[in-house]
Parts: C-alpha cells; sequence; structure tokens
C-alpha cells in the first residue's frame, strides 16, 4: 500500500425537479446549513473519542489523578495494579452489561466487561489489553494507549443498534510478567467451553514518527488478516498494515490454546516504535494521540464488520 493519510469524500446528489428560483433558494440554504450541522456533529463525536483517550492516559499515568490526590508512578506493584483495575472496573460500569475481576491469583486481577448481543446467540469475541507497566515507569505507550484503544472501541461497541456476538471487553494484568493475566483468562474461558468467535488484543499504539499511520498485525490467521485488509480497502483507508510473527504479547495465550487470535500494535518490528519503551520517559507527553484516535476509529469499523463474519474454527495456522 501507499504510504499516505485517509480519505473521506462527501458526495452531493441533486435530483431533476420543478420548482421556482426561490424555492430552490430556500432549498440550498437549509441543505446548506444542514451540512454545517452534519458536520459539526461529526467533528463534535471526534473531539469526544479523542478527549475520552486523553483523559483515561492521563490518569493511568500519573499526569492527572486517578483518585483523589492519588498520581501514579507505574502500574507495576500489587497496590497500583489493584488500584488501576477497580478505576477501570468503574469506567466499565456506564456502557457494559455485566462487569467484574477475574481474580486469578493473590494479587492478580484482569477486569472483564461483558456487552451482550442483540440476538440469541452463544459466540464471543474478545477484545483485549494489558493495563499495568513495569517499575518505575508511566507506561503511556505500553500500554495505557492500548488500554484506551480497547475502552473507545468498547464503548462504540455498546451503541451499536446490531451486534450478532456477546463482546468480553478485557483488562489483562500482569502482562510484563510473562502473560500472566491473559493466560489465566484463557485457560478460564477454555475450560467453560466459550464459543469464541475471534481474540484481538491491543499493545502500544501511541508512536508513529514518520506520519505514515502504519500498523502491525501480529500472528493474524488468514481470515482475521483479510477481515482487517477488506475494512481498510472498502473504506478507502490507505496505510501501511504489516504482518509480523511477534508473539510476546498477550495474544499468544489465546492462540496457544486454538483461539482465532491477532494483535494489533505500531510499527514496531519495522522500527517506527517508541524509543521509551520500559523506561521512565514513556509518559503521557510522548504519545501521538491523532495517530492513536485515527487508529481507534479503524478498529471500531472492524468491529461492525465482525458481526456479519463467521470464520471456520478449522482454520487456526
Amino acid at each position: 500500500m501507499e504510504k499516505s493519510g485517509s480519505h473521506y469524500w462527501f458526495k452531493t446528489f441533486q435530483k431533476g425537479v420543478t420548482f421556482d428560483k426561490s424555492a430552490f433558494m430556500r432549498t440550498k440554504a437549509y441543505m446548506a446549513c444542514l451540512f454545517i450541522l452534519l458536520a459539526s456533529s461529526c467533528q463534535v463525536a471526534q473531539i469526544s473519542s479523542l478527549s475520552e483517550q486523553q483523559n483515561l492516559i492521563s490518569k493511568l499515568t500519573g499526569h492527572s489523578a486517578i483518585s483523589g490526590n492519588t498520581l501514579m508512578k507505574d502500574r507495576a506493584g500489587a497496590e497500583n495494579r489493584l488500584l488501576t483495575a477497580n478505576y477501570l472496573l468503574g469506567e466499565l460500569e456506564e456502557f457494559t452489561d455485566e462487569r467484574y475481576l477475574h481474580n486469578y491469583r493473590s494479587n492478580g486481577d484482569n477486569v472483564v466487561g461483558l456487552i451482550k448481543s442483540t440476538i440469541t446467540t452463544d459466540s464471543y469475541i474478545v477484545l483485549g489489553a494489558h493495563f499495568d507497566s513495569t517499575p518505575n515507569c508511566p507506561g503511556a505507550n505500553d500500554n495505557a494507549t492500548g488500554t484506551a484503544l480497547v475502552f473507545s472501541v468498547a464503548r462504540y461497541i455498546s451503541q451499536l443498534n446490531s451486534r450478532n456476538h456477546n463482546v468480553l471487553i478485557v483488562f489483562f494484568d500482569e502482562e510484563e510478567k510473562g502473560l500472566v493475566g491473559s493466560k489465566a483468562f484463557a485457560q478460564k474461558i477454555k475450560d467453560e467451553g466459550l464459543n469464541v468467535h475471534s481474540v484481538h488484543t491491543v499493545d502500544q499504539l501511541g508512536w508513529d514518527e514518520d506520519g505514515d499511520k502504519g500498523i502491525e498485525l501480529e500472528m493474524p490467521t488468514k481470515e482475521l488478516q483479510a477481515t482487517y485488509i477488506d475494512v481498510a480497502k472498502n473504506l478507502n483507508l490507505e496505510f501501511p498494515i504489516h504482518y509480523s510473527k511477534v508473539t510476546s504479547t498477550d495474544h499468544r495465550s489465546f492462540r496457544n490454546l486454538g483461539f482465532q487470535a491477532v494483535g494489533i500494535t505500531e510499527e514496531y518490528v519495522n522500527k517506527d516504535t517508541t524509543p521509551h519503551y520500559h523506561k521512565a520517559t514513556d509518559t503521557y507527553e510522548t504519545v501521538n494521540f491523532e495517530y492513536l484516535d485515527f487508529i481507534t476509529s479503524y478498529v471500531k469499523e472492524v468491529f461492525k464488520e465482525l458481526k456479519f463474519i463467521v470464520y471456520d474454527k478449522k482454520e487456526i495456522d
């Protein structure tokens, strides 16, 4: 694909109708006002999504207080991770049907929210990101950005008029200690015999130095890869979508148990990735929010498309 930005086109259509000039001018003025109102509404929606992500990342990274006067230095120790988990759990209350802490071991808690389908089905999609960080690292890019993307996409899913799958929103604990939280959750849904359509995990989406808005899909199955590519093509979005064999993040936990899974990240293998990885400098100020917002909008469209797709569970390669 060419490395260029996305393009959005507004098209107007005219019908051959008979009316006098004054009526035409009134209609033209009305349509102009309507267009302005609609454009303003779209702009407000876009700003609202961006503001939501800025607010969440600010609180997770100590840029602003997460509770009272508490500023997060990192999300590594048990106390800070539990504080973060409870904060995320509270935020999910607004638009999830059910939510809970998945306490898989002492001092280990995944945050889980359920958005129910609008039809009768036992099919589930999992969308997740890890919320912990390494010690003494604010973890803005890794992985407050992934957490923010999942949160915004989850809200969008909850607002869809029709959903053919139940959606599990999961914020994983202890990814930085060896994918501990995602392994526990993957095993949980495997043991429960959950009918899982696909799993999508997000890790690091806040760095885009060359401005091409490129992403990498980590170990996608052929069907998941095709879905992400088709959505971009159908929307006339032109940005690099690379594929990698990186398995050092949460999607591996699900893939290893036979689930259709894909990881989504910035251009890690292609070397356009944060230089602040696991450092004290991985702060709120380093996040490219325009890039994060663009990819968030794209992933929203992917999830809108997923409701029409049924995958062959035998094709896990």
